[in-house]
């Protein structure tokens, strides 16, 4: 699987692997926040099993082309409980990315039938080609492919819609052909209903978290929404509507229902009065956020993939099921691979001034050059409207939180 050429369609590698089989129980090692943990917690097991599993990494891809193919999207979100990526992956590389390869080759047992990465950056670029190595390594045959992501700048805007759209349908032909599926206009309209839902239920959360800070746990909102990009949408509609009605005060909490198990997630494990702060960068290891409200921090939001920007698309039901999916996930806020910096920085000007945010905790992955490029720009930018902001960079773990106590303490005391 060589690389790819610019300007030619995004590659996909038909590689051998092991064809899935359903298991009947979730394996014990990935109770600790793996591809089944919030799945099993819920009581959102049956039938999840038995579906074939398609991993996704960026926020740019499209679950509702995933979806309407029949196959179930499974975001990947890593995992440090073992350390295969290292006859891959070198240490001084992107931990994020080392962590998705530590999922996918831990997922022994799991129907996981192939991955769909992004051109988002070099991170991605690498562990795509690691996935090949390992899938031709092994002999098995496994579905990886490189989706072509344009950049959404100031300037070129429609010819990366055309792009991304024209990218959209041979990703959607790719997997049609592998998976001996038909694309259905039917079905797509029911999933992006569906997807439309969880989205709107999920900013309903954020709200909540914004307008009652300190009666919501935020890494329990984040937990939320990366469990999103991989449970079974038809089953969590329901549960996020009980939690935000029982939140709400709409509705008693139901005892011992899913509803009071997310419930119970959610719960903050102290209060929090401190500066209301808005959290910007790359996603971070949950136990840092924790630490952040254990210290008196009130986290009223927060601009990460893996967070409230997976909550923005909104998709239109045009005549071109492809170029309405390009439009709506172009068109929501930019991330920092876009280099769009100014708009990114006038939306988030915004929220601050919205949402009261005090300060602005911005967490970078290691060799992250994305971050590295953005942060001075931001700091800058946000040090002219009198918002402080800290640099904090991570490995991806939860190592560390000690070291990082004495600075987030300081930085709350400056901005309470």
């Amino acid at each position: 699987m060589g690389h790819r050429r610019q300007g030619n369609p995004p590659p996909v590698a038909l590689i051998r692997c092991r064809q899935g089989i359903p298991i009947p129980t979730v394996p014990t090692s990935l109770k600790q926040g793996l591809l089944l943990f919030w799945v099993k917690e819920w009581g959102l097991i049956q039938g999840f099993e038995e579906k074939r599993l398609l991993g996704w990494v960026c926020s740019y891809t499209p679950e509702e082309i995933i979806l309407t193919l029949g196959l179930t999207p499974c975001r990947l979100s890593g995992t440090d409980e073992n350390q295969a990526a290292d006859d891959y992956l070198p240490a001084n590389f992107c931990p994020f990315a080392r962590a998705c390869l530590n999922e996918v080759l831990g997922m022994s047992g799991i129907s996981l039938a192939g991955v769909v990465l992004t051109t988002s950056c070099q991170g991605l670029l690498h562990l795509y080609n690691a996935l090949g190595y390992f899938s031709r390594k092994r002999e098995e045959r496994f579905f990886v492919y490189l989706l072509d992501l344009p950049r959404w700048g100031s300037v070129k805007r429609a010819a990366a819609l055309q792009e991304f759209a024209s990218s959209l349908r041979l990703f959607t032909e790719e997997l049609r052909r592998y998976f001996g599926t038909e694309w259905s206009n039917a079905l797509y309209l029911e999933n992006l209903a569906r997807l439309r839902q969880v989205r709107f239920l999920l900013r309903e959360l954020y709200r909540f978290l914004r307008e009652h800070p300190g009666r919501v746990r935020a890494a329990g909102v984040l937990e939320l929404v990366r469990a999103a990009g991989r449970l079974p949408k038809e089953e969590l509609i329901p549960l996020l509507l009980s939690a935000v009605r029982c939140l709400e005060g709409e509705i008693p909490v139901p005892s011992g229902s899913r509803a009071a198990g997310l419930l119970e997630k959610l719960r903050p494990r102290k209060p929090c009065a401190g500066p209301r702060l808005l959290l910007v960068g790359s996603p971070p290891p949950l136990s840092y956020v924790d630490l952040l409200e254990e210290l008196g921090g009130a986290v009223v939001g927060d601009d990460f993939c893996q967070g409230y920007r997976y909550c923005l698309p909104e998709i239109e039901e045009g005549p071109d099921a492809f170029l309405s999916l390009a439009r709506g996930y172009l068109e929501r806020v930019p991330c920092p691979r876009m280099l769009a910096g100014q708009e990114r920085f006038v939306y988030l000007s915004r929220l601050v001034k919205e949402w009261q945010v005090q300060g602005i905790i911005y967490h970078a992955l290691k060799f992250c050059d994305s971050s590295l490029y953005e942060y001075t720009l931001l700091r800058d930018f946000f040090s002219r409207e009198g918002i402080p902001v800290l640099y904090l960079e991570t490995d991806y773990r939860s190592g560390g939180l000690e070291q990082a106590r004495t600075r987030l303490q300081a930085f709350l005391e400056v901005t309470g």
